[in-house]
């Protein structure tokens, strides 16, 4: 009986001690293209599914797929799938970039649903080469969320560690925050992400001085350039 009883009690704690910091469901949707106007056409914006291009068909897709997770604080898990189809588009017809906005509905800890904008850069290439130097790439403009929200007295964020898994005609270039996506294809990434305590890095105090250094010196170039053009126009 006692032997029973220790079992079931160790057994008791290494559940409790593998217990994840934190879980529930991700989801995400595009938001916020830009530029937006013009010649430029998307749909999809506010879901899980979105296109832009215009003149030529078919156009290219982004959908995202999202999952349950469950991880300790720090340790990356699975945010979803994204999905790309590498269509055709004319010059100035696509936005430059689209937000993915990650929704994080938490079942434990208990807390409000967190929901956290990341810039996906779109990168278009000219198609005059082979297949992956025609490739075309999204990229993340910012890996740590703008948002931030308090588990117990401790402040987090979401930040993104990039993509893995890639399935498909893709492939990775340069760092796992890139995801390239040959003509005409289709291929699929997860991407995953932390909940962090850590912050994003802020400039030092010396590197503000710098660029308003920087930021003047171009200023006093630009109002001589003026000045001496119209003493050579008089």
């Amino acid at each position: 009986m006692f032997r029973i009883l220790a079992a079931a009690l160790a057994a008791t704690f290494c559940l409790c001690a593998n217990a994840a910091d934190v879980s529930g469901t991700a989801s995400a949707t595009f938001t916020n293209p830009q530029p937006t106007g013009g010649a430029i056409a998307t749909t999809g914006v506010g879901t899980a599914s979105f296109t832009w291009g215009a003149r030529f068909t078919p156009v290219n897709q982004m959908d995202f797929a999202g999952t349950a997770f469950a991880s300790n604080f720090e340790s990356p898990f699975k945010l979803g799938t994204l999905a790309y189809f590498n269509g055709l588009s004319a010059t100035g017809t696509v936005p430059n970039s689209v937000d993915l906005a990650v929704k994080l509905a938490f079942v434990d800890p208990l807390i409000p649903d967190v929901t956290s904008s990341f810039t996906l850069e779109l990168l278009s290439t000219v198609n005059n080469s082979t297949p992956d130097a025609n490739a075309d790439f999204v990229k993340f403009s910012n890996v740590f969320s703008d948002t931030s929200f308090l588990i117990g007295s401790t402040t987090y964020r979401v930040k993104i560690t990039g993509f893995e898994n890639v399935v498909g005609d893709g492939f990775l270039v340069s760092d796992a925050t890139q995801f390239h996506i040959r003509e005409g294809s289709v291929a699929s990434a997860d991407l995953f992400a932390v909940v962090t305590s850590q912050t994003p890095a802020v400039p030092e105090p010396r590197s503000y001085v710098l660029m308003l250094t920087g930021l003047a010196l171009v200023a006093g170039t630009s109002s001589r350039r003026r000045n001496t053009g119209a003493i050579s126009v008089a």
